[in-house]
């Protein structure tokens, strides 16, 4: 085990700026793939035109794919990282995820084009669902809010950057495979700092590199590690334990869902971007008529509401968490730690994310100025990332020593439903309007606001 609290070789005590370091490099890999996930977005009119498609549906398919890609990928992600530690699959996974960007600018049918995307998806993976437990290696209960913050911006702003990237590359080039090839340079500058920079942060990986180190100095005494098990138990036990955690647990399923649900709005926010800002109306729907190139700027509302909670969170979520910690010990009598005091700032969170709705929908359909509708944007941006951060800190606090495993099932759920948003969710505008469909949005959004008072009452029972 390690030798005592104080250890230097564990990674909660390395100097700030080594796990600072990582975090960063974690961030970087959370926050590309998802801007591959939606830089498309502005393309798939030109992928329509190329490969001469007539189904309104068949363009979205390389998104749709890549996010089914990232939906899958943890189900063997985040069990391989459990045996052969966070950085070999961060390496690797990226470096995968280059190549097959590379062949997504070279391909010249859409078939090939869906497959590769796909697998892309997969590879991409790492990023979205080991990150939140890779912080949690790194930082106590009382020290990882900042840290989650800062990551969390990427899984949010990651999809709005994007389309803001792609909107640019469609109106410099005139060409969707400026936008694979933009996202492959990137993946490879990120998969050489992984290399040169990153550090392992998983204990037990560690430990098991410290017995083989004594075993080798001391040949004739045998090590045990007190944490982690063999590979090949580690191996059966995990690769189902994120499908468990997500049909059996209550915690893990309330909060996967609600994650689904902010993830599905968020890529069919990326839909009705482009929608709205288009230069011609489509399929009845009012338009601001901005350009090709302009329209992915109206990602920035969003963005900018993202960006603002991730400050909010930066500064408050520790201190928070010490208060109702404090709070909690003054009324019981017992130091503890629990997941539960991440909730109040989930619970701003989401209700703000149906007022963001409300205000978008509706300004769009009485064409009151687009400033105020970006407006709208930004609110619900800002309350996404505050839910966002918060759920990912809780499944850290909660699983522990499983964080990846729960992770991996929020991730499974929530890209499954934003692939089925990203295809199919402009049909629920095509048919209600900006107005009605963003009210009937907002009315699921108010039904999952019970979650967390809920979970802050039953929680410890649950878990």
């Amino acid at each position: 085990n390690w030798n005592g609290p104080d250890d230097p070789e564990c990674p909660r005590n390395w100097p700030k700026s080594r796990k600072w370091l990582n975090v960063l490099l974690i961030s970087l890999q959370g926050t590309l793939s998802p801007i591959a996930s939606t830089i498309l977005t502005l393309g798939v009119f030109d992928i329509a035109s190329e490969f001469r498609l007539l189904s309104p549906y068949t363009p979205a398919l390389p998104i749709a794919l890549y996010l089914v890609g990232l939906a899958l990928g943890p189900l063997g992600v985040a069990p391989c990282s459990e045996i052969f530690g966070r950085r070999p699959i961060y390496t690797i996974c990226f470096a995968i995820f280059t190549i097959l960007n590379v062949g997504c600018a070279l391909v010249d049918n859409m078939a090939g084009l869906v497959v590769l995307r796909f697998l892309a998806g997969v590879a991409g993976s790492a990023g979205p669902s080991l990150g939140g437990s890779s912080i949690g290696d790194l930082f106590s209960h009382e020290e990882r809010g900042k840290a989650q913050a800062v990551y969390g911006l990427g899984p949010i702003c990651g999809p709005v950057l994007g389309g803001v990237i792609g909107g640019f590359i469609a109106y410099g080039t005139q060409g969707w495979r400026w936008m694979m090839w933009v996202v492959a340079i990137a993946a490879g500058v990120v998969t050489g700092l992984a290399v040169l920079f990153q550090k392992e942060t998983y204990a037990p990986v560690l430990l098991q590199r410290r017995k083989r180190a004594l075993e080798k100095s001391n040949p004739g005494v045998m090590y045990r590690v007190e944490v982690g098990s063999q590979a090949s138990q580690v191996f059966r036990q995990s690769i189902l334990r994120p499908l468990r955690l997500l049909l059996f647990s209550p915690i893990c399923t309330f909060m996967s869902l609600y994650l689904a649900l902010v993830f599905g709005l968020l890529y069919l926010h990326m839909v009705t971007i482009t929608l709205l800002f288009a230069s011609q109306p489509k399929y009845n729907l009012h338009s601001y008529h901005w350009t090709h190139g302009t329209t992915g700027l109206a990602f920035l509302g969003a963005g900018l509401g993202a960006f603002a909670g991730v400050a909010f969170c930066m500064k408050y979520s520790n201190p928070s968490y010490r208060y109702f910690a404090a709070r909690y010990e003054q009324k019981t009598g017992k130091a503890t730690r629990m997941p539960e005091f991440r909730l109040p700032f989930m619970q701003v969170g989401m209700l703000i994310v149906p007022i963001g709705l409300l205000i978008f929908g509706w300004t769009a359909e009485y064409h009151v100025h687009w400033i105020v509708t970006l407006v709208g944007t930004a609110i619900l941006g800002l309350g996404m990332v505050t839910a966002y951060i918060c759920v990912q800190s809780y499944l850290v606090d909660a699983f522990e020593e499983y964080a990846a495993s729960a992770l991996a099932a929020a991730v499974v759920a929530r890209f499954i439903v934003a692939a089925v948003f990203s295809v199919v969710g402009f049909q629920l505008y095509r048919r209600l309007g900006y107005g009605w469909g963003s009210t009937l949005l907002a009315f699921i959004c108010f039904v999952a606001v019970p979650i967390p008072f809920l979970l802050g009452r039953y929680g410890p029972r649950l878990r």
